[in-house]
């Protein structure tokens, strides 16, 4: 079957289907429509009732209530009106002078259940009635009081308006609506056809003929072309002019598949897929390569040197920044990094290509902003990303890089799993030198860091406050309350350090009862005010381990590096003869070092 016979069918009868779903839903919303409008008629009808039966009551002329009743009854559709007594009234004052006893079945229920009850009958095409029976029920209100008439309780079903009337009228306005919906369908349906047989079905020959040339394309054949009869619009002869360009691009595709030698782009697609082949099997085999290296310090080492020795620069940095912490760290140097790397790198946080020769390219965290640089973001888990800077001197020498910006991120994200997986392996490492107690760093882990924050320093000059931290009394606490509320008072003071200080502070656990905080980018001046801060945090708060609470205090030292000593191990030691001072002095007590101290 042709294409365009089968859209024809498919149009056509979607638009039968749609014609009939459209009209059936029409005459079933009227139809509801009419059997609502008919018990709000009946429901209002017997409202009328109701407060008429009530002014009767309070006027003390219920003997004219059946005059009121007829007089209802006479009204235009009002096939029947009735009331039934309960027998509560009727044990009362008697069945009533013309019999108000329940006719039915529905009366009967809902004397009993005091619900309403309500229900419209009859077809399309059939005589219509709406058929409620309504339940007077005893009140007692300032206006109207039942209960003094009748020996009943407020809420009691004193009896039952019934009503039955006929909706015809509502029906024929309801079918002229449904006449009027239909014709205008019709009408609008008859447009849709003749538009769709005259403005889209006339264009499934080209259509058709497109399809068998691209079907062709789609099996290798690319020699297929649309005959020149049905060629006559621009569509038609530019995926003829295609069909040659790919015919011709994939011959040369094939013999750079063949020789992996040559690369050429003139900015036809298919030509840089060729492209695209050489820096695939470049990638696939520095992937290869990778794959030797143990740790992950090797792969940054190798990445550095592959792009260096690709472009000729001599000076890339590889920097990891995890986004839990925020923190970031040089991993490798080639020569030397000229940015603040480590307290935040801005390729990392935006994930965006960092360009000093783009607009607004230059990076705040520059220490040189005279330099040229580009930095590519590559993420590697979730939680972890790889930055390669490039840096040099001179303008032109990144102008190769920007045009190969596609390789370097290719050869980054062909290669992240390996370094997930070195990563994961150091991380088990470096989990290792967690204080499972507190979740402090241990001294292990110091003093890797004093190493690195040393060779920071030498290029971004940073200081670091120290503080050194001895609890008071530790021995006492132990065997007063026993080793499990020792624990919970160390682990007490770390949280107390975690929350008191900030996220690029280092806070270690190094003995039993001894802490060292490396304070980044402090002001001298400022550490000993810090030290102090948290002396006293600590003084003034109950650790609820036993009745009536436990304050625990500490003893501080602080020192500044680099001004009280060029190496930051020294520092330390410094910052530990002021926290013994501290003790001597009889402890809770925040002191600052001082040259006189190594004298004593």
């Amino acid at each position: 079957m042709r294409l365009k016979t089968k859209v024809s069918l498919i149009l056509y009868t979607s638009l039968i289907v749609l014609f009939i779903i459209i009209a059936y839903n029409s005459i079933w919303d009227w139809r509801n429509a009419s059997a609502q409008s008919a018990q709000s008629q009946a429901r209002a009808t017997v409202g009328i009732i109701q407060s008429g039966l009530n002014a009767h009551m309070v006027n003390g002329t219920m003997e004219q209530h059946e005059e009121f009743l007829q007089q209802i009854s006479s009204l235009e559709g009002m096939k029947d009106l009735w009331i039934a007594r309960s027998s509560k009234v009727s044990n009362q004052y008697g069945e009533g002078s013309s019999g108000q006893e329940a006719r039915d079945g529905i009366d009967k229920s809902v004397l009993e259940s005091g619900e309403e009850y309500i229900v419209s009958s009859g077809g399309i095409f059939e005589d219509s009635m709406v058929r409620y029976s309504y339940p007077y029920k005893a009140v007692n209100t300032k206006n109207i009081d039942c209960l003094g008439c009748h020996d009943v309780k407020a809420g009691d079903t004193l009896g039952v308006i019934s009503v039955e009337m006929k909706t015809n009228d509502l029906k024929k306005l309801n079918f002229h609506n449904i006449v009027v919906a239909i014709i205008l369908l019709v009408i609008l349906f008859g447009l849709m056809i003749y538009v769709v047989q005259t403005k889209i079905l006339i264009y499934f020959d080209r259509f058709e003929a497109i399809g068998t040339c691209v079907r062709q394309a789609g099996e290798g054949n690319f020699r297929a072309r649309i005959d020149e009869e049905l060629a006559k619009d621009e569509d038609t002869t530019s995926l003829n002019y295609l069909m040659q360009k790919l015919e011709t691009s994939l011959a040369k595709i094939r013999l750079n598949f063949g020789s992996l030698f040559q690369k050429e782009s003139s900015g036809d697609t298919l030509e840089l897929l060729s492209v695209g082949s050489e820096h695939f099997y470049e990638i696939e085999t520095f992937s290869q390569t990778l794959q030797k290296d143990i740790t992950a310090s090797e792969m940054y080492y190798h990445i550095a040197n592959h792009f260096g020795q690709k472009f000729e620069i001599d000076d890339i940095n590889i920097i990891h920044n995890c986004s839990s912490t925020q923190k970031s760290t040089v991993e490798y140097e080639m020569k030397q990094v000229l940015c603040d790397a480590v307290s935040g790198c801005r390729a990392a946080r935006n994930m965006e290509i960092v360009d000093s020769s783009q607009s607004g390219g230059i990076c705040p965290k520059m220490i040189t902003p005279n330099e040229h640089y580009i930095c590519f973001p590559c993420a590697i888990t979730p939680d972890s990303t790889v930055v390669v800077s490039m840096v040099s001197e001179y303008k032109n020498k990144l102008h190769p890089i920007r045009e190969e910006s596609s390789l370097i991120s290719g050869t980054m994200n062909a290669v992240r799993a390996e370094i997930a997986q070195r990563q994961m392996a150091e991380s088990i490492h470096t989990l290792e030198r967690i204080d499972s107690l507190t979740t402090l760093f241990n001294h292990s882990y110091l003093n890797e860091r004093i190493v690195q924050i040393s060779k920071e320093f030498k290029r971004s000059s940073i200081p670091y406050g120290i503080l050194v931290m001895n609890i008071d009394f530790m021995t006492t606490i132990n065997h007063k309350y026993g080793d499990k509320i020792g624990d919970k008072v160390l682990a007490f003071i770390g949280r107390t350090l975690m929350d008191s200080l900030r996220e690029s502070d280092l806070i270690v656990r190094v003995r039993e009862d001894e802490f060292v905080v490396l304070l980044y980018n402090c002001n001298p001046d400022d550490v000993a005010s810090v030290g102090e801060k948290i002396r006293v945090l600590l003084a003034t708060k109950k650790l609820k381990v036993i009745p009536g609470g436990l304050i625990v205090t500490v003893s501080v030292g602080s020192c500044a590096f680099p001004r009280h000593h060029d190496e930051l191990s020294e520092c330390i030691e410094y910052a530990r003869l002021a926290m013994k001072e501290s003790k001597r002095e009889g402890g809770n007590i925040s002191t600052k070092y001082h040259s006189r101290m190594l004298e004593s």
